[in-house]
């Protein structure tokens, strides 16, 4: 029961953090914060924005999980995980050490490798918890999906307050920011599209784009549950492409798109015909 006058100490540290990491993160672009009944794991909603003229750009959207230091970064349930493979968006982890005016900030895209290496969807599997370990040690170790247990490393961006006011450090840490959350984006448009491959970074120098030669991840995991979802996908590709083709064609009449089509029947009626709707089954019925 509430009480007046009364409220939990933590809750109200929790909550002068979120105000530090949106002012800071208002220099990079807009920042939204989450309200209190509707957060559901994020703090802050955010776009990365840049300049033209007298015009403000949208480039990036991220959300921000921020906690102060010392506590960690954790989510209870099994529905944890089902909530982190709905995500459209990456986000990242803001940690405010209060007592130093300072800031780290981690990225997350080892939850790309994590939610691929699943290779199911039935949430009575999923851990128990998803906890992200942060670390200043060189070299990010892999996610166990079994546990829950994510690392993220060392922290993209690690700075004094002070520095967002300025402008030399305050580019550096947009170009930082920008190159990682454009590098996840990628990562979550392809997991969401059903493609189980992800890439990044395995190490990087802190306040540095990771692109400037530091150590490159390339994952790939494949099982039954993946090989379904990447078909789907094909499908709905090449029902587009296979239309353009015929459409291009003219009625079998234009011999380079003819050939393309043809070729790319023969591939989807020795893969995928068994697995198309009606409509998609009748682009491929006959060659041109």
């Amino acid at each position: 029961m509430a009480s007046g006058g009364v409220t939990a100490r933590n809750t109200r540290q929790g909550f002068r953090s979120e105000y530090i990491v949106k002012y800071i993160f208002s220099a990079f672009g807009t920042t939204v914060d989450v309200s209190a009944e509707n957060d559901l794991g994020l703090d802050l909603l955010c776009n990365l924005t840049s300049f033209q003229g007298h015009l403000i750009i949208y480039k990036s959207t991220f959300g921000i999980q921020v906690k102060s230091k010392g506590t960690p970064f954790k989510y209870s349930g099994k529905q944890a995980t089902t909530w982190l493979s709905k995500m459209e968006f990456p986000f990242l982890l803001a940690e405010v050490d209060k007592a130093n005016s300072k800031i780290k900030v981690f990225s997350t895209w080892g939850i790309n490798k994590y939610l691929i290496n699943i290779h199911t969807d039935d949430e009575g599997t999923f851990p128990e918890n998803v906890e992200f370990i942060t670390s200043d040690d060189d070299g990010l170790q892999p996610p166990n999906s079994e546990t829950g247990v994510i690392p993220v490393g060392k922290p993209i961006l690690d700075f004094h307050y002070s520095d967002i006011d300025n402008k030399m450090k305050l580019n550096q840490y947009y170009e930082v920011l920008s190159e990682w959350l454009q590098m996840d984006n990628e990562n979550y448009k392809l997991r969401r599209a059903g493609v189980s491959r992800s890439y990044g970074f395995n190490s990087w120098t802190t306040n540095q784009k990771p692109s400037l030669g530091h150590g490159f991840d390339l994952f790939y995991t494949f099982s039954p549950f993946h090989n379904a979802n990447i078909n789907k996908l094909i499908i709905h590709s090449l029902t587009v492409q296979g239309m353009y083709y015929k459409a291009s064609s003219d009625n079998g009449n234009n011999e380079h798109f003819k050939l393309k089509y043809n070729s790319l029947r023969k591939f989807v009626v020795e893969n995928l015909l068994q697995e198309m709707n009606d409509f998609e089954k009748d682009i491929f019925k006959n060659d041109l």
